[in-house]
């Protein structure tokens, strides 16, 4: 969560000082990739089929949530981005029910999700500030990480794919980065190029540095957390943190906030958390009453029945 938080932030800070968000995101993507070519032994995998099942779907959604996350940012607060974010469990609810993946509705899950729809609501009326534009790359991006983070489970899961964490990693960011570029050339982005790397100082490169490092950190996390957790979940989780985003925002960057605001922030956080805690109950209540081998066998069904390959063990598939 720390690094979701620092992602947040730090791309904030960068896209203030170098305003070309694709060009960022391609920037993060290479320097991924350029950390894990540096440690191959760590780059597994079990046969080519299961290389093409990931790199046909995964890394274009993970571009498409990047980039539009991204150019995003570049027009809305950090405030605006955070709260927006909040309800994206609801979509992400949906769309796990057309994939028929299995969910549990409880009293405890709706009542959180009215919670975190109410201060959503609050905070909307009372603050939020931002174009059409920034809005609507706002629901591009929900909509990119909700298909993005169940391709990911359906392929981790599901249907498993034989490959390492950091070869996850590798192929959407080795993968991804043509396609950002291809985005920011047609973004106009390459005029600016000059211009912005010839002024760029030691701040504006710490900023890119660290965000790049916050990127790879948020790749292996989100990717490790997304074995462990229903899709809906995850969006709960990622969003949980951003307390601390919208505080450094009003702190730092001079985003208003009136108490209307920061009540309708806390409410849709404090939903978060609730909502969280009811999935948690709702998926642990038919676990109870199974005895200690059918519960192993349930858990290895979650996880694709095979753990030794995300804990990266010597007889994972080369």
């Amino acid at each position: 969560m720390c690094a979701s938080a620092g992602m947040s932030i730090f791309n904030k800070l960068a896209l203030l000082h170098i305003p070309l968000p694709l060009t960022i995101v391609a920037i993060q993507m290479a320097f991924t990739t350029v950390t894990l070519l540096l440690r191959p032994s760590e780059l597994r995998w079990g046969n080519s089929d299961d290389i093409k099942r990931w790199a046909y779907t995964v890394p274009l959604l993970f571009v498409g949530m990047l980039a539009s996350s991204m150019v995003a940012m570049q027009f809305a607060s950090l405030g605006t981005m955070v709260v927006c974010r909040n309800i994206a469990p609801i979509p992400t609810m949906l769309i796990e029910g057309m994939f028929r993946i299995p969910y549990v509705m409880t009293a405890r899950t709706l009542l959180s999700l009215a919670v975190i729809i109410g201060g959503v609501a609050l905070y909307e009326i009372h603050e939020i500030r931002f174009s059409v534009g920034a809005l609507l790359a706002i629901l591009v991006n929900m909509l990119f990480a909700v298909l993005e983070r169940i391709m990911q489970r359906h392929l981790m899961a599901n249907n498993p794919v034989e490959l390492s964490k950091p070869m996850m990693m590798m192929l959407n960011n080795g993968i991804g980065m043509l396609p950002t570029l291809l985005l920011a050339l047609c973004w106009g982005e390459q005029h600016k190029w000059a211009d912005a790397f010839s002024q760029m100082d030691k701040r504006d490169m710490t900023f890119l540095a660290i965000s790049c490092l916050n990127g790879l950190a948020i790749s292996y996390a989100g990717i490790r957390l997304q074995h462990m957790v229903a899709a809906t979940s995850f969006m709960v989780v990622t969003n949980v943190n951003k307390f601390a985003v919208i505080f450094f925002g009003i702190a730092t960057l001079g985003e208003s906030a009136s108490y209307a605001s920061l009540l309708g922030c806390s409410l849709a956080v404090v939903g978060g958390v609730m909502y969280a805690d009811a999935r948690k109950r709702a998926d642990e209540s038919p676990m109870r009453d199974m005895h200690d081998e059918e519960k192993s066998l349930v858990k290895r069904a979650a996880l694709g029945g095979d753990a030794d390959l995300d804990s990266g063990d010597e007889d994972e598939p080369e």
